[in-house]
């Protein structure tokens, strides 16, 4: 699969490049963002060069991830945060630097990406959304960009343990587009 630009009103995604590494490097030092995700900890700069470098383009030709780094546009060097399409697991993925939080940007960057996954060239009609119970962030992100909440169970993927821990679950069908769920129907958001 080759990899895209996708455009959305504030935001361009596209793909992780070396340059990036050391940004990679400083959001993956933050505590929350570790405890919330399953990057090595510690988090080294051969990991964030490695993730840019390595992965990304590998899981780009492959078309098994396809990985978009959140831009604004015209601000040289910057990324706010990777998105994700797992592919072979029909699932999103997503993290962001902590500074740049709460004013909106996940969401925005999940429905850019959801429009592309659900758009002609992709036979998709269904996502999947987990995180570790207890991630609001990531929930409000997923409930904001029309993922309907599924419940609680354990995660499909492990831990850095190997376990799998308690989590939340939502879905987004292409028949949800452009609908926002009630809150009431999120009970870890009400």
């Amino acid at each position: 699969m080759r990899p895209v630009v996708l455009r959305t009103p504030r935001l361009v995604l596209s793909t992780p490049v070396a340059a990036d590494a050391p940004t990679v490097y400083e959001h993956c030092q933050e505590e929350a963002l570790q405890h919330w995700t399953t990057v090595p900890v510690p988090y080294t700069m051969a990991d964030a060069r490695a993730f840019v470098e390595e992965f990304v383009p590998q899981q780009w030709a492959l078309g098994s991830e396809c990985v978009l780094a959140l831009r604004r546009p015209g601000v040289p060097g910057d990324l706010l945060g990777v998105v994700s399409w797992q592919r072979a697991r029909g699932a999103v993925g997503y993290w962001l630097g902590a500074a740049h939080r709460g004013h909106g940007y996940m969401a925005e960057a999940l429905r850019g990406l959801v429009d592309w996954v659900f758009g002609p060239e992709h036979d998709v009609d269904h996502l999947r959304w987990e995180c570790y119970a207890g991630n609001l962030g990531s929930a409000h992100a997923a409930r904001a960009a029309g993922f309907r909440w599924v419940g609680t169970g354990p995660c499909a993927l492990p831990d850095r343990s190997g376990a799998h821990p308690d989590g939340w679950h939502g879905e987004l069908r292409r028949e949800h587009l452009g609908t926002v769920e009630e809150l009431e129907r999120w009970p870890v958001l009400a």
